[in-house]
């Protein structure tokens, strides 16, 4: 037991040593191809720091561990959740709400509570409806999934809660910053991209083999290790993302950074159900799961709430109210799971 905690360790390390490397990279790599500030570049972006939590869901799933593979998916997204509380926390000069002023914010919270409610639907629905193998829904999550990232550049773009002349400011500025950015595509650069998605491709394998065998070993819930074991260690690099960023003053780059991988994040669970072969994922679940997706959705809910109310003076160290909230659901949640 204690080599598959050290090689979960070791995973887990290396997520983290890796995982801001490639967000960088990446980053550079769109830059170069002229991306940066498209939806390409956003996908891009998105795939490459989810990358570790796709290689975790897709192998427990082809193991035939649906809870572990679903929660893997959900928890992620419920712990990049609570990485924005600490980035308030953090950033010690006011509530974070405050900060935010950008309409995608918001438009990428409703795109994702809708994608988890879709989610959560599936689980729900009666029946064993498959199409080759597959639940409808995954089809539909993949094809809304592009859709809302789309939605969230034209929300980016063309912001309609400003009247026509400020928008078309705003349009002419969103463009003279992305005529601003100039990388040279080269070799290197593309080398140095591979290189680290192996490298994080590979921690996110070893993260999935050691918890598979600690559950195997110990007899935890495959729930709990899921929810905050793997997807707490694969979500490792957008905490250190969204900390360095709100301390340099960058908190839309934080925000959109953590949101917006949310919302890609809810596409792990459609991979996830392709690579399972019991059937839909959906049906091979806990009945934890759906709690911990309706903790999932609260949470978003929190965070879309204090992007909306924009709080001015929050309570202890600075803090907003709604940071306090996001982190007292997600702890009820767990231990909710561990009682």
């Amino acid at each position: 037991m204690w080599d598959l905690i050290a090689l979960f360790v070791f995973g887990a390390a290396a997520v983290l040593f890796v995982g801001p490397r490639l967000s960088r990279a990446a980053e550079e790599l769109a830059d170069a191809i002229g991306i940066a500030q498209t939806l390409g570049g956003l996908i891009f972006l998105g795939a490459t720091t989810s990358l570790p939590g796709v290689i975790i869901s897709f192998d427990t799933a082809l193991a035939g561990q649906a809870t572990l593979s679903v929660s893997n998916a959900i928890g992620g997204i419920a712990a990049q959740t609570v990485f924005i509380a600490v980035a308030d926390a953090a950033m010690r000069r006011g509530p974070l709400g405050r900060e935010v002023t950008v309409a995608a914010s918001l438009m990428q919270l409703a795109v994702l509570i809708s994608l988890l409610t879709l989610i959560l639907l599936a689980m729900l629905a009666p029946g064993g409806v498959a199409l080759f193998g597959v639940h409808p829904v995954s089809y539909l999550l993949i094809t809304a999934v592009f859709a809302g990232f789309r939605m969230i550049q034209t929300s980016e773009i063309e912001p309609k809660w400003y009247s026509r002349r400020l928008t078309a400011e705003i349009r002419k500025q969103v463009a003279g910053d992305e005529d601003d950015v100039e990388v040279e595509l080269t070799g290197r650069l593309v080398g140095r991209f591979l290189v680290f998605a192996a490298l994080i491709g590979g921690a996110g394998w070893l993260i999935s083999f050691s918890g598979q065998g600690l559950i195997d070993e110990t007899g935890a819930p495959p729930m709990l290790v899921g929810m905050t074991g793997m997807a707490i260690a694969s979500s490792l690099p957008e905490l250190v993302t969204a900390v360095s960023a709100v301390r340099r003053g960058a908190v839309a780059l934080a925000i959109g950074d953590i949101i917006g991988g949310n919302v890609f994040d809810t596409l792990i669970i459609a991979i996830a159900d392709f690579a399972y072969r019991d059937g839909p994922i959906y049906g091979g679940v806990t009945v934890e799961i759906p709690f911990l997706t309706v903790i999932t959705v609260l949470m978003s809910s929190i965070l879309l709430i204090m992007f909306v109310r924009r709080e001015s003076e929050g309570l202890g160290a600075r803090i907003g109210t709604e940071s306090y909230l996001i982190l007292g659901v997600y702890v009820m949640g767990v231990l909710y799971v561990l009682l």
